[in-house]
């Protein structure tokens, strides 16, 4: 029986698309926090203050984050890419998820309605 090489460079891809994933549900997370608020009839009713404009420091980390989860899913694409092994390749499918996502998180950033 012939025993089996450890493969290390499979197991850091996998590890950094997993990564990119975590990094990407923290992201959202921080654009959830930054975005103005929504001033919804209750809180009309009530006379609430709403914070009408975007937080500078977590809207800055999330559009810095998300350009680099983009730059990490497409690094990784290739690397897996050029590695070439069959048992690899369903990370193409994550990684390519991963950055349609972040461009999609891009897109909704900019055109988010003042």
């Amino acid at each position: 029986m012939a025993t089996r090489r450890k493969d290390w460079l499979g197991r850091l891809l996998a590890g950094l698309t997993i990564g990119g994933w975590t990094l990407y549900v923290l992201l959202l997370i921080l654009f959830h926090y930054g975005r103005p608020e929504r001033r919804f009839g209750y809180l009309s009713y009530l006379e609430v203050e709403v914070r009408t404009h975007w937080l500078t420091l977590p809207t800055l980390w999330f559009h810095l984050g998300i350009w680099g989860a983009l730059g990490l899913a497409v690094t990784t694409f290739t690397l897996v890419h050029l590695k070439g092994r069959r048992h690899s390749q369903y990370l193409k499918v994550y990684l390519v998820m991963l950055a349609s996502a972040a461009v999609f998180t891009l897109l909704l950033y900019y055109f988010y309605p003042e």
